[in-house]
């Protein structure tokens, strides 16, 4: 359990991944500030918190990543020291190396996926904004990273790009006692993946289904492993790719 003086920043906070990681923190006590650039959908997850005096909303846009650690450092002061970053924004486009325009769509896929994540971590990581021993760094990368598919070239390398980074930036941090990971989930349902009906339809989930040794993911299948490496039960693990995947890279 936390208490109101551990203080965390979740990003994508207002849907998926992101929604579940802020819900289960405040459920446990701790401060939360959720990032989110919709108004509507923040005040919408402020009325479904159950500790509501603990939730801070801020609205951020997070497509040009110019300026994010300084940002990040202002926020540490008006709330106090973080305890713990989770960096679950990001975006998915699924967009054949074919189309005129796949050049465009990974850079618009890098600049939110990777640039703007490692500033946010870039601000995490001064010793002005976290509380040093015992603080973490958890970004959400993808199994498409590792496990190949077609039609997201762009995003399964932004989502690569956070893997490499993640093991240096533990290695540099290191020595701050904060400790860097990266959660690989395989296929889950979240609001993201319902926008593409004309893909995720009835047949393909069907199909999908038989290659996920224990079905298809749900956000609170990927909460827990998240938790996990927030605590200090795992102190001495950092530097690595957690695949929740329900047996999908098998």
């Amino acid at each position: 359990m936390y208490t109101q003086k551990d203080i965390f920043i979740v990003t994508g906070a207002t849907s998926g991944i992101g929604k579940g990681v802020v819900l289960s923190l405040l459920d446990k006590g701790a401060k939360v500030i959720a990032i989110g650039r919709d108004t509507k959908k923040l005040i919408s997850l402020k009325k479904e918190a159950i500790n509501k005096n603990n939730l801070i909303l801020e609205e951020k846009d997070l497509s040009n990543c110019r300026g994010l650690d300084k940002w990040i450092l202002s926020i540490t002061k008006k709330y106090g020291k973080l305890k713990g970053l989770i960096l679950s924004a990001g975006i998915q486009q699924i967009i054949p190396i074919s189309s005129p325009l796949s050049v465009e769509k990974s850079k618009e896929l890098f600049e939110i996926n990777y640039f703007s994540t490692m500033q946010i971590a870039k601000g995490f990581c001064d010793r002005r904004a976290n509380i040093g021993k015992g603080s973490s760094v958890i970004f959400i990368s993808s199994i498409a990273s590792i496990r190949g598919n077609a039609g997201i070239i762009g995003y399964a390398a932004s989502k690569g790009a956070i893997n490499s980074g993640v093991k240096s930036l533990a290695l540099e941090v290191s020595k701050l006692g904060i400790r860097v990971n990266a959660v690989l989930p395989g296929f889950v349902k979240t609001e993201m993946t319902s926008q593409w009906k004309e893909i995720y339809n009835k047949q393909y989930l069907e199909k999908l289904n038989k290659e996920y040794p224990l079905g298809i993911g749900k956000v609170e299948n990927v909460i827990g492993p998240i938790l996990f490496l927030l605590s200090d039960e795992s102190k001495w693990i950092t530097g690595n790719e957690i695949i929740v995947d329900g047996g999908a890279s098998l």
